[in-house]
C-alpha cells in the first residue's frame, strides 16, 4: 500500500488542532438563556429521548467523512509486482536417497530423512530463477518431480516423500544419476546439476555409479555428491526381545566416500560431508553459492486506485446527514 499524493495527509494537523480547539471552546462557553420559565417541565417533553445523542454522533459522522475524503484525495494505491527474467537459469535434479538406512537418528533431533528434506526445501525457496526436479532412489530410482519453476509444487512433492517409495530398498547410486541425467541432457540451461543425497555404497542397479558420473559429463553435467551421515555407519532404534527399546549402530551399511569423490570429480563438482543437520545446511548453502547465475530481472509494479470506497464512504454519511438534520433531527424554529 502507498500514496500517490501523500502530502494531502498534512491536512491532517490542522484538522485535529481545529476539533482540538472547537471542543475546548465548546467547554468553556456559558449560555445565557433567551426565555425563561418557571417551570423546566414545560419543555422536558420536548426533548426526551435520544436526540441530544444523535446530534452528537452526527457531528462526528461529518468528521469521519471529512477524513475518508482527505485520504481519497491522498490516493491510496495496492500494488501488484511483477519481475521480468531476461536470462535463463541453472536446472538442478535433485537424488535423493530414500533407502530405509536414512532412518538413522544420528541427525537428531530429526533423522537423515526428516532432515535432508528441511535443508533440500530451505535450498529449494532460495532458487528463484532456477528449474529444479527431484529423483528418489532406493533400489530403483523415479522422477518425483520433472524440472519446474513451480517451487510451491515442488516443495509439497519434497514434504510428500517417504522412505520405501520406490518399494524396493537398497542403493541405486547409478541409476538415480542416469534418472537425473535423463532429465537434464536435453535442456538448453547454461549450467546443469545434479545434487545427490545418499548415506550407502551402491548396491543396486543395472549401471554403476562411475560410469554413470563419465555419462554425465559427457552432457556438461556437474554432480555434487553429498555424503550423509558417519563413516562408522547409523544408529537405529530397534526393540530388543530382552533388553527393551535400544539404540544400535549398523557398521555393515557405510558410505563409500571413494566413488562418491570420484563421481563429483569425473563431472567437475565436488563431494561434501554432512555429519549432522547443522553441516549439511551448511553444505547446500556452499552449493547454493557455487551455482549462482547472473540473472537479470527488470521489475515492475502495477498500482491499483483504493480512493473510489472511501469516496463512496465519505458520500453516504454527508448525505445521511443531511437527511437526518433534515427529518428527525431538525432544530425547532
Amino acid at each position: 500500500m502507498r500514496f500517490a499524493n501523500p502530502l494531502f495527509l498534512l491536512t491532517f494537523i490542522p484538522l485535529a488542532a481545529f476539533i482540538y480547539w472547537y471542543i475546548n471552546s465548546f467547554k468553556k462557553r456559558v449560555y445565557s438563556p433567551s426565555l425563561r420559565f418557571s417551570r423546566i417541565n414545560l419543555i422536558s417533553q420536548k426533548y426526551k429521548g435520544n436526540k441530544t445523542l444523535f446530534l452528537k454522533i452526527l457531528k462526528i459522522s461529518k468528521y469521519i467523512a471529512l477524513l475518508f475524503l482527505i485520504i481519497a484525495l491522498a490516493r491510496p494505491q495496492e500494488g501488484k509486482t511483477f519481475e521480468n527474467s531476461s536470462a535463463q537459469g541453472i536446472d538442478i535434479m535433485i537424488a535423493l536417497d530414500t533407502s530405509s538406512s536414512m532412518r538413522s537418528i544420528d541427525f537428531k533431533p530429526l533423522d537423515r530423512m526428516q532432515t535432508a528434506k528441511k535443508v533440500i526445501e530451505d535450498f529449494v525457496k532460495g532458487r528463484k530463477f532456477d528449474r529444479i526436479g527431484l529423483v528418489n532412489f532406493s533400489g530403483l530410482a523415479f522422477t518425483q518431480s520433472p524440472l519446474t519453476t513451480d517451487k510451491e509444487s515442488l516443495i509439497e512433492f519434497i514434504k510428500s516423500v517417504e522412505i520405501g517409495d520406490t518399494g524396493l530398498d537398497g542403493t541405486a547410486i547409478g541409476s538415480a544419476i542416469m534418472t537425473s541425467i535423463n532429465r537434464l541432457k536435453d535442456s538448453a540451461a547454461k549450467s546443469k546439476v545434479i545434487i545427490l543425497a545418499t548415506d550407502g555404497n551402491n548396491n543396486m542397479g543395472e549401471i554403476d555409479p562411475v560410469t554413470a558420473s563419465e555419462i554425465a559429463a559427457q552432457y556438461d553435467i556437474k554432480i555434487y555428491a553429498i555424503g550423509v551421515g558417519s563413516l562408522e555407519g547409523g544408529i537405529y532404534v530397534v526393540d530388543h526381545p530382552f533388553f527393551g527399546r535400544r539404540e544400535v549402530r549398523d557398521t555393515e551399511n557405510k558410505i563409500n566416500e571413494a566413488v562418491l569423490k570420484q563421481i563429483s570429480s569425473n563431472t567437475g563438482g565436488e563431494y561434501f560431508r554432512a555429519l549432522d543437520a547443522k553441516s549439511f545446511e551448511n553444505i547446500m548453502k556452499q552449493i547454493d553459492s557455487l551455482e549462482k547465475d547472473d540473472i537479470k530481472a527488470s521489475q515492475f509494479t502495477n498500482y491499483n486506485e483504493k480512493y473510489k470506497p472511501l469516496v463512496l464512504l465519505a458520500f453516504l454519511l454527508l448525505l445521511l446527514s443531511v437527511i437526518l438534520e433534515n427529518t428527525f433531527l431538525r432544530k425547532l424554529p
